[in-house]
């Protein structure tokens, strides 16, 4: 059976458009997006490309500076290391306190973005698999039932998502583990206290990292 066709809205049609050139390199990280350029470009109004770039802003792509516009995303090896530094905390509390809430179904759905992480892995569709990762993340965020951790996990984390979705890194390993680690959190739900899943998750954060670094960035470019 073929799959139905979903309309596309122009605000869509214009995010996706800047999204592409943003992944294919046309637009590099750390440019700045001038939405007259945008609009001139795609044939859109300024109002359209606005909102499309706060649709791109809340998938991590760019970054809203106020008084100085939008750029998309960039970070430096000192900005991921404060990520994690700050990641690890706050999501060691958002599954600690997700565990007070989780539901069978919600662990359902946490398995099904890991078979989705695995096989965007094997087919090294990155894109993909980071749009299942960071749905996994989300589900457990709102799970704590904090709308202030889930906001403040938003901004800390997203971007950092997106930026590897821009580095293009292809090396298949890294993703098949990362979705064995994210399997290991979620068999750990159903038997493990709030606090033994917070020290999980803190464990398994803090191995990331490493990771992290090592996929976004070479090794002159790191701190000695």
């Amino acid at each position: 059976m073929l799959e139905p066709i979903h309309p596309i809205s122009k605000k869509d049609q214009v995010a996706l458009a800047v999204k592409d050139a943003i992944l294919s390199g046309i637009i590099p990280p750390g440019s700045p997006i001038v939405e007259s350029k945008i609009a001139q470009e795609v044939g859109a109004s300024i109002p359209l490309v606005r909102e499309a770039l706060i649709e791109l802003e809340h998938q991590g792509f760019v970054q809203r500076t106020p008084y100085k516009g939008t750029r998309v995303t960039t970070l430096e090896p000192e900005d991921v290391a404060c990520i994690f530094r700050l990641r690890v905390e706050l999501e060691s509390l958002a599954i600690a306190w997700a565990k007070e809430h989780i539901t069978a179904a919600d662990i359902q759905y946490l398995r099904d973005k890991i078979e989705g992480m695995k096989r965007s892995a094997a087919a090294l569709d990155l894109n993909h698999f980071y749009e299942c990762d960071l749905a996994f993340h989300r589900k457990i965020w709102v799970l704590s039932v904090n709308p202030y951790l889930v906001d403040a996990l938003e901004r800390v984390v997203v971007p950092l998502f997106a930026f590897f979705v821009m580095k293009h890194t292809r090396q298949r390993e890294a993703y098949i583990e990362s979705a064995a680690e994210h399997e290991k959190i979620v068999e750990a739900l159903p038997t493990m206290s709030a606090a033994e899943l917070g020290e999980l998750m803190r464990e398994v954060t803090g191995g990331w990292q490493t990771d992290a670094q090592k996929l976004l960035f070479s090794q002159d470019q790191l701190p000695a």
